[in-house]
């Protein structure tokens, strides 16, 4: 690494609030493969998860420099660190012995994180029992899956899922 890309590290993470990112990411990666019953079987490379991080400021700082804008809207904000933590994939299994549901482990957590950020932003609480969302939630993760994707892919993604909300709503 060169004192350039060095000092540009420097500059993000003096910028940007990297650990409290780094650490709530590891958290609820952490939750999820728990309630999935596979925390034991798998590990999450802290490495892969922190360059993730790093580079969603990267995109994050570039918007904001090319856009002139002083906040990120949410939209961004969750496509943007769901395509880095797609890419980058931070959870791997510790044993080559992976159960078919587990195969894309990483999509389906990013997927999960991801469906629960947008409810929460959209104040939607799916009841128990409501399965109104599975067919959004299970083409979310089918995309991840199998599909080309880009961090504006997502965020159109999302922008879609909180203008539909509001059409909803305002009807």
């Amino acid at each position: 690494m060169d004192s350039k890309e060095n000092a540009h590290i420097v500059y993000l993470l003096s910028k940007y609030n990297f650990k409290t990112r780094f650490e709530s990411l590891l958290i609820q990666m952490q939750d999820l493969l728990d309630a999935l019953g596979i925390l034991d079987k798998v590990t999450i490379n802290t490495d892969l998860l922190g360059q993730a991080v790093l580079n969603y400021f990267e995109d994050i700082d570039r918007l904001k420099s090319f856009g002139g804008i002083d906040r990120t809207n949410e939209d961004k904000i969750y496509g943007y660190e769901a395509f880095w933590l797609l890419r980058d994939k931070p959870i791997q299994f510790l044993s080559n012995d992976i159960p078919y549901e587990h195969l894309y482990i990483n999509e389906r957590v990013v997927t999960l994180i991801l469906i629960a950020k947008v409810l929460k932003e959209a104040n939607i609480h799916p009841d128990s029992g409501n399965d109104r969302l599975l067919p959004f939630i299970k083409l979310v993760y089918y995309n991840f899956k199998y599909r080309v994707y880009t961090p504006q892919s997502i965020e159109l993604m999302i922008t879609a899922f909180f203008c539909a909300c509001r059409f909803n709503h305002s009807n």
